[in-house]
């Protein structure tokens, strides 16, 4: 069987054409392969083949979970993030899970962050060789913690200038 490397970026973007409607979907995992949201254009769920053999061996996302404006409240505007979370779904099973062996959200872009930076590194260390074996249904999630930002920007109460026009 021959090996080779491969690197898939989804990437979602603020161009102004996902209507609100759309947006309420990032709030529930969904794939990025085939959601329709961002690059994710497939039409299909990913099914390994009778010859295919996959390790995942590293995966990241956006870092940042809680973000702080400089009120102590959610940052908007250029210092939001999405809080997001990677999950992986083998046939029925999804990888991390909660206690109580639901489906969990996934792990944190934070705890696993693409790009690696100086300000965030991975918490675990070495690759997490996620393997999916032939014949096998397969996807990968993403969720959205804080998806929505307040589009309303606080405007001073007070009037910057003020002037009084006099008629005579």
């Amino acid at each position: 069987m021959a090996v080779r490397r491969q690197v898939y970026e989804w990437l979602v973007q603020d161009l102004g054409q996902l209507p609100p409607k759309r947006l309420n979907q990032l709030t529930r995992p969904q794939s990025i392969f085939y959601s329709q949201i961002g690059n994710a254009t497939l039409k299909n769920r990913q099914r390994t083949s009778d010859d295919e053999f996959i390790v995942i061996q590293y995966f990241g996302s956006t870092p940042g979970i809680w973000p702080q404006g400089a009120t102590g409240l959610y940052a908007t505007g250029n210092n939001w993030v999405p809080g997001g979370y990677v999950n992986f779904i083998i046939d029925t099973t999804t990888y991390f899970q909660n206690p109580d062996d639901l489906p969990g959200v996934g792990l944190s872009g934070s705890a696993q962050p693409f790009p690696i930076s100086t300000n965030y590194s991975p918490a675990f260390v070495g690759s997490w060789d996620l393997e999916i074996p032939p014949d096998t249904n397969w996807d990968i999630t993403y969720f959205v913690s804080n998806g929505f930002v307040d589009p309303v920007e606080d405007f001073p109460l007070t009037p910057v200038r003020s002037w009084v026009t006099r008629i005579v």
